[in-house]
């Protein structure tokens, strides 16, 4: 394991705030991690009840508890954004499960928001055969970790969409993913995928919007019957798409999808004003 994703001088280990050359003691595979990667705007975590559920819940499969109180999670995660002078970043939280021992560890998470030209014109994507193991448990896994960067990279898009054996697209390699028909959305079963944060209020939003929304897996090769797709995630929020390999979507520029963005946009308005 490793922690090149942390971008702050001062992280925080089980609740001790340390420079971040102490992070190296932690690297050795033994440990089983579980983690949680938060959005802070204007100082305020980002649902972060339903973060911290999920990251028990993780940890509940597993047959772990999770230690630390939700209080005290919390109070770590601003802290540790003070003390890096950031107030609209996002932070990892790892807990290390080694036998008895649990060790809670957070820090600023490198991270990158879209800018608007991406949302106005959507991103290019890819598909490769690949399916997360154990979706419904948000655990590091650096063999896969690394295969998502290498495609990214190698095909120069912004995210990998994950296929099955059977040609269907279960989920994004960090987001959930989105097909727009009419006034139809369809989405992965929750069985097949890591369930988003982002993706339950989005569901939330489509819903309440009046969208028929149909948990269902789509095969690549019915991609053209389909006027959007958009993806959504903790940094991205709904992102529309332009290209899945081959394919070319004017997902930007779809009703629906604009009709959600907003939708969504306004839940992360009214979340941080009530907080």
């Amino acid at each position: 394991m490793t922690f090149e994703e942390n971008i702050g001088n001062i992280c925080i280990i089980n609740g001790e705030t340390v420079e971040k050359e102490r992070l190296d003691i932690y690297k050795s595979e033994k440990y089983k991690a579980f983690y949680e990667v938060i959005r802070i705007i204007k100082g305020i975590p980002l649902f972060y009840d339903d973060h911290f559920s999920r990251l028990k819940s993780s940890m509940n499969k597993a047959s772990y508890e999770l230690v630390i109180s939700k209080k005290d999670l919390r109070d770590q995660l601003q802290e540790v954004c003070k003390l890096n002078y950031l107030s609209d970043c996002n932070v990892k939280v790892i807990v290390l499960q080694y036998g008895a021992e649990q060790i809670t560890i957070a820090f600023i998470n490198k991270f990158y928001y879209p800018a608007k030209q991406e949302y106005d014109n959507g991103v290019e994507c890819c598909t490769v055969n690949l399916m997360r193991s154990n979706p419904n448990i948000k655990m590091i896994n650096t063999g896969y970790k690394e295969e998502i960067k290498r495609v990214s990279e190698e095909k120069n898009v912004f995210e990998v969409l994950l296929v099955n054996d059977s040609g269907k697209i279960t989920e994004g390699g960090k987001s959930n993913a989105f097909f727009v028909k009419g006034n139809k959305i369809y989405t992965s079963p929750e069985d097949y995928v890591l369930v988003g944060i982002t993706r339950k209020y989005v569901v939330d939003v489509c819903k309440k919007l009046g969208y028929e929304v149909i948990e269902t897996l789509i095969g690549i090769d019915s991609l053209t019957s389909f006027d959007a797709v958009f993806i959504t995630g903790t940094s991205i929020n709904v992102l529309p798409v332009r290209v899945i390999d081959d394919f070319e979507i004017d997902s930007a520029k779809n009703a629906t999808t604009q009709h959600v963005m907003v939708g969504y946009n306004s839940i992360i308005s009214s979340y941080i004003n009530d907080n």
